[in-house]
């Protein structure tokens, strides 16, 4: 019998050690548990698995705690699980700890924010359908009989994804209209923007992208080029990039030439500060890096910033073909001459960046090359080289070399130009001979001072000399003082000008002019506020104008300004009056409002809730109307607006879960902007027992069917606050006295009601 015990025991050894240790150890136990990495808690309550001893956490898990995975993932219950064992765990059984030692290298890297962008940004509004005409009308009158002028701008949006249609003009009748025509066609052209491709595409009159490398030209064709306008918030040149790393959750501070930038919490692991807030110029950066323990790092980092630049790799490219534009607005506005041109402006490193352009015309061929180069932290040298070849005059070239350098101290600009005498734009047209300028600036305490000259030889080989200086200092809190002279050719003009601001919308100022022409000329205005209102202007002087006064008003239908003015040369009075407004179809009747221009607008609906203040990035501009609506105009394009309401004055029974809503709308759009608000009715319940007594505090009321909630809370005297009643409410009321019933019916002209005593019932109601 022993022997048979014996034998049975040994075939039950061997046939365990063929199944191996699946058959032996039993499968992954899940565990909630509270989880320390590098002494700081990271979690609460951890959903872990464990098994004979190892650890197993999931990969979502992980990534919340920025551990990155130093083995294959087990997949446990259908999902991917990695082993803890790299970070050497400790199971603290009676405080039902983990704890985890993990070295910097094994944490994903992270990024700080200091510029004030958002780690995400805003999507795009999308406009509606609409249609937008935009009126500036003037209209003048004097002796010798009244002129009058009104620029037109229409626009047509959100029929197409990304689409723009445009066309102005100006409408001109009265006197002395110059051979003018009555009504003239200034530009009319469609264009498509692609803020994720940063891409645009015009198709009519538009503007030549030469850049640094050629004058910009009108034409009418096609053009379809890259344009960071789109993205604001993208930024474009190299800047300084600071990397550190931390074992333990630390705070980081930026300070840029001594003064405060920003503040970040850094995590465990490495990290890199490389979007830095309003670095321009030669300076330096430090970061001082402070751990709970209060150790603290500091580096130090030198720098150079130009936006002449573009980071490695970043490129900005252009190509046109079409008509050039000669005259514009005036009565020879004609279209001649093709051409077909090319740009193209390339980061190669992050010291260096390239710009070409190819032109070609009928009559003449342009090519273009330059760079902008930063050695050594010195300054951006630039260089320009092109060459031209013009039928009837030969080939041409230009050279331009420049060297620029902004610090804390000062500003340097220096520019030297030479241009040969067949060298020929696009156009045709001629660059002076030579042309030298020299720029500079300084600030010492309070006081800015700056000064330029320029020496030239124009087209015909005429010499030209041009002297400016100036000095702006701030006079105590509220004076300001700026001084300037402007020499050229033997002709002299000083002019010192003293502001002061009275408050934020009214200002007063004394000019001083001395040299050729001398005068004195004081001036006092009030602006209107941007929600609207009354402005004025007053002016008077012993100069050609020898008195202004002007009355203004901005509403919500727009601006109107009349003028009246007196002039040293003539005795009679100008009259001047002047009105910007807009009309703006989007859906429904057409609203008569402020002009759209180049930023965009919103209409906020509150749908049935008058009279609620509208902000603007925190500033008040509006207040809605009977029908809850509101316009919001001037919203910069294509990156955020902080639209909000005055939460604080809707009525009591009135929820908006987000008072505040960024707005990121395309350029001469409108878009709309819906605040979810809700009507909300509650009540103040005093409730007894079916004996008389009080429901005691710490009692919770739950209404019937939302029996998941943690209910309302009891205090003291039997009351309860019932929040989001309905018109007929049912609640379970549990505590200590046991477990009653209550149905109770909210009046209806009441949006906050106070009831009771009412009686609960032991029985569910009926």
């Amino acid at each position: 019998m022993r022997r048979r015990r014996s034998e049975g025991l040994w075939r039950l050894l061997l046939w365990l050690a063929l199944l191996g240790p699946a058959a032996v150890h039993a499968q992954p136990a899940p565990r909630l548990i509270e989880v320390w990495l590098n002494g700081q808690r990271v979690d609460t309550y951890a959903p872990l698995m464990e098994e004979a001893g190892a650890w197993y956490a999931p990969r979502a898990v992980l990534q919340q705690w920025r551990l990155r995975p130093v083995d294959a993932p087990r997949w446990i219950e259908g999902a991917a699980h990695h082993r803890l064992d790299a970070w050497n765990p400790l199971f603290d059984v009676a405080a039902q700890r983990l704890v985890l030692d993990a070295p910097i290298a094994d944490f994903e890297p992270q990024r700080l924010q200091m510029d004030g962008t958002p780690a995400t940004r805003t999507p795009i509004v999308e406009p509606l359908p609409g249609v937008a005409l935009d009126y500036s009308s003037n209209l003048e009158s004097d002796r010798g009989g009244s002129r009058h002028a009104t620029l037109l701008d229409l626009r047509a949006f959100g029929w197409s994804a990304g689409g723009l249609l445009r066309s102005s003009g100006v409408l001109r009748s009265g006197a002395d209209l110059q051979n003018l025509p009555r009504w003239q066609r200034l530009d009319t052209a469609w264009t498509h923007a692609d803020p994720q491709g940063l891409r645009r595409t015009t198709v009519g009159d538009s503007i030549t992208c030469g850049g640094e490398l050629a004058p910009a030209l009108r034409f009418a064709g096609v053009q379809h080029g890259t344009d960071f306008a789109l993205r604001p918030d993208l930024i474009t040149q190299p800047l300084p990039a600071v990397q550190g790393s931390a074992q333990v959750p630390s705070g980081v501070d930026l300070l840029v030439n001594g003064r405060a930038a920003g503040t970040a919490s850094v995590g465990p692991g490495r990290y890199t500060l490389d979007a830095l807030p309003g670095v321009t110029g030669a300076g330096e950066i430090r970061v001082v890096q402070r751990d709970v323990l209060g150790v603290e790092q500091v580096q130090t980092v030198p720098y150079y910033v130009s936006p002449r630049l573009l980071r490695e790799g970043l490129s900005d490219g252009c190509a046109e073909a079409g008509v050039l534009r000669r005259g514009y607005a005036t009565s020879a506005d004609t279209y001649r001459d093709g051409f077909v041109a090319g740009a193209l402006r390339h980061g190669l490193s992050n010291d260096l960046t390239l710009l070409g352009r190819a032109e070609l015309a009928r009559h003449a061929r342009t090519a273009s090359a330059g760079l902008h180069w930063v050695p050594a932290r010195l300054g951006v040298f630039s260089a320009q080289v092109a060459t031209s070849d013009t039928e009837g005059l030969g080939r041409g070239q230009r050279t331009v070399l420049g060297f620029e350098r902004i610090e804390r101290r000062g500003t340097l600009n220096l520019t030297a130009e030479a241009n040969g005498a067949h060298f020929r734009l696009l156009d045709g047209s001629a660059l002076p001979r030579r042309r030298v300028g020299l720029f500079a600036g300084t600030s010492i305490g309070q006081t800015t001072v700056s000064g330029g000259a320029i020496w030239q030889r124009d087209a015909f080989d005429r010499p030209a000399r041009v002297l400016t200086a100036g000095v702006q200092r701030r006079l105590g809190a509220q004076w300001h003082m700026g001084a300037s002279l402007f020499r050229r050719e033997g002709s002299t003009s000083v002019a010192v000008l003293f502001t002061r601001a009275l408050d934020p919308r009214t200002s007063v100022a004394v000019r001083v002019q001395g040299g050729d022409q001398p005068g004195l000329t004081a001036q006092a205005q009030r602006n209107e506020a941007t929600t609207g209102g009354l402005g004025w202007r007053l002016q008077g002087g012993n100069d050609a104008l020898r008195g202004l006064a002007g009355l203004s008003w901005l509403g919500e239908a727009g601006r109107v300004e009349l003028q009246a003015a007196r002039w040293r040369d003539d005795p009679s009075t100008h009259w001047r009056a002047t009105a910007q407004g807009g009309v703006l179809w989007f859906g429904g009747a057409p609203v008569i409002g402020r002009p759209l221009g180049d930023t965009a607008a919103a209409r906020v609906e509150l749908d049935g809730l008058p009279g609620v203040g509208v902000q603007l990035n925190h500033r008040d501009v509006a207040v809605t109307d009977a029908r809850g609506h509101a316009w919001v105009w001037g919203l910069l394009p294509w990156q955020d607006n902080t639209v909000g309401i005055a939460a604080d004055v809707l009525p009591l029974d009135v929820a908006v879960t987000v008072p505040t809503l960024n707005v990121r709308a395309p350029a001469q759009t409108a878009v709309r902007v819906r605040f979810p608000a809700q009507r909300t009715r509650s009540a103040l319940l005093v409730v007894l027992r079916p004996d008389g007594a009080y429901v005691a505090a710490g009692s919770r009321a739950t209404r019937l069917g939302d029996e998941g909630s943690a209910g309302a809370p009891f205090g003291h005297g039997g009351q309860v606050w019932i929040a989001d009643a309905a018109a007929q409410n049912v609640l379970r009321i549990e505590g200590p006295q046991g477990l009653c019933h209550l149905k109770f019916t909210l009046p209806e002209d009441l949006p906050m009601a106070t009831l009771g005593p009412l009686t609960c019932t032991p029985e569910l109601p009926s």
